[in-house]
């Protein structure tokens, strides 16, 4: 289970404040990591008692958990959280944040979460629209079985080739 947490800066304020391109950015990153959609995005616009703090509030539930975004536009600034019981790549997600939110000057924090579950150890669902997790990419270090050629390797090889014309920009690092 991997979660990986965003923190955009100087961010394209026109962008944050644009409801369209942000439910757009919402609708797109499940595909991006080849994740399925269960639920129509949420996007809030959100007032309060500081008129600065203002900004939009969204989500959307994947099949494996949920991506999120908070922006405000006062601040030039986004915060996004990326979540899944399945593996997805985390280069492209932090390219295609950086890209569609014209920022150079962002914060990575990954986290490999729930690293005992007893998910790991199941084998791998054989339908498709079974939303059961896949292992994490570690348990591949812990059990022989998740070795080359498996269906993790397949799902990452198809990611990469998703977003190979996007550049990581200067100053990125995972």
């Amino acid at each position: 289970m991997l979660h990986v947490m965003l923190d955009l800066y100087g961010c394209n304020p026109e962008l944050l404040a644009d409801e369209i391109f942000l439910w757009q950015v919402l609708d797109e990153y499940p595909d991006l990591i080849g994740m399925q959609k269960v639920s129509p995005i949420e996007l809030r616009y959100i007032v309060t008692s500081n008129p600065l703090d203002a900004g939009y509030s969204g989500f959307v539930i994947i099949a494996t958990s949920h991506i999120s975004l908070h922006v405000w536009p006062a601040y030039k600034m986004v915060n996004m959280d990326i979540f899944s019981c399945e593996h997805f790549d985390q280069e492209s997600v932090v390219r295609y944040a950086t890209m569609k939110f014209q920022s150079e000057d962002i914060e990575v924090h990954v986290v490999e979460r729930a690293t005992r579950s007893p998910r790991l150890a199941l084998p791998l669902r054989q339908s498709s629209s079974d939303p059961a997790c896949l292992p994490s990419v570690s348990s591949t270090e812990r059990d022989p079985a998740w070795g080359a050629g498996n269906q993790l390797d397949r799902v990452s090889s198809e990611m990469k080739g998703r977003i190979e014309s996007i550049s990581m920009p200067p100053g990125v690092y995972l």
